[in-house]
């Protein structure tokens, strides 16, 4: 049995560090190593994590998910890194069934599981698991688009081959550049739906905002690049004409959620508002 070390990348998870290692102190496939990577928290995450079999490594300031990811890998004792991140409890029998496709070819370098929006507390929540989620379906899938970063098992050796992530990617898009990276190499990715995690994350309506401007925000222009022009034509083709067009069919035709459409509605005006302070912020820069 191939041995693993397990990092957890973290920034002020308090609320749920504990379910975290908790539950993969109870995998099938034990792990021989967990790593917390603490970037910069200013809550108990550390004092809590502190209280499980695990070894702490810190960031004395906030590096970003693309360092703690990078410092995860290069502190692993194993060839085989599990990545798992702190808002996520994993199912007992998650690595159990990640395993095997490593197993089953050299050239597959990362096996990523399936991430179940467990908290349906609040309208965001709700809305986030319709318009947000984090799998590819109830099929195992050879070389998805990209694996998703909250979940997986990956080949140490190949991110050691590829580069490191990019850590100027600093809170989301890192898992859609390493993955790029990844196939550019000739390696595979699989995605296992029967390996699953249950995300514990809560949201409110500003917060879901928020995660989903930094969510389009990886695919925006360099700084240099965002003018005036690029912001108009983003306000109305992108935003007006997609994303809330998009919001809008899901919720109308496929899924009859009509309760979203006030959000869904509120969407791009938002996105272009906060378009417009980066483009404030750019020209200050120069």
């Amino acid at each position: 049995m191939p041995k693993i070390s397990l990092y957890i990348p973290c920034f002020n998870v308090e609320k749920y560090i504990a379910r975290c290692i908790e539950g993969i102190l109870n995998q099938t496939y034990a792990v021989d190593e967990i790593l917390v990577i603490d970037d910069g928290s200013r809550d108990r995450t550390v004092e809590i994590a502190s209280q499980y079999p695990v070894r702490i490594i810190k960031h004395e300031v906030n590096k970003g998910l693309s360092a703690a990811r990078n410092t995860g890998f290069r502190n692993a004792s194993n060839e085989w890194v599990a990545s798992l991140d702190a808002d996520c409890v994993a199912d007992s029998h998650w690595l159990e069934k990640l395993v095997p496709s490593l197993e089953e070819d050299e050239k597959i370098a990362v096996a990523g599981g399936r991430l179940v929006e467990f908290v349906q507390e609040s309208w965001a929540d709700r809305w986030r698991k319709v318009h947000m989620t984090q799998d590819w379906g109830d099929d195992r899938l050879s070389d998805p688009p990209f694996m998703y970063g909250n979940n997986s098992l990956i080949r140490k050796s190949v991110i050691e081959e590829v580069g490191w992530f990019n850590e100027k990617l600093r809170t989301n898009g890192e898992d859609v550049d390493m993955s790029k990276r990844i196939y550019d190499k000739g390696y595979h990715i699989v995605y296992e739906p029967a390996a699953i995690v249950n995300h514990l994350r809560h949201d409110s309506i500003p917060s879901i905002l928020d995660t989903f401007w930094r969510y389009l925000r990886f695919s925006y222009p360099t700084y240099k690049e965002i003018t005036f022009k690029w912001f108009l034509h983003n306000a109305y083709n992108v935003h007006l004409k997609g994303v809330m067009i998009d919001l809008l069919y899901r919720d109308l035709k496929r899924n009859k959620n009509y309760h979203f459409i006030p959000l869904d509605l509120f969407v791009p005006w938002y996105l272009t508002y906060r378009n417009f302070k980066l483009l404030l912020e750019n020209r200050k820069q120069g």
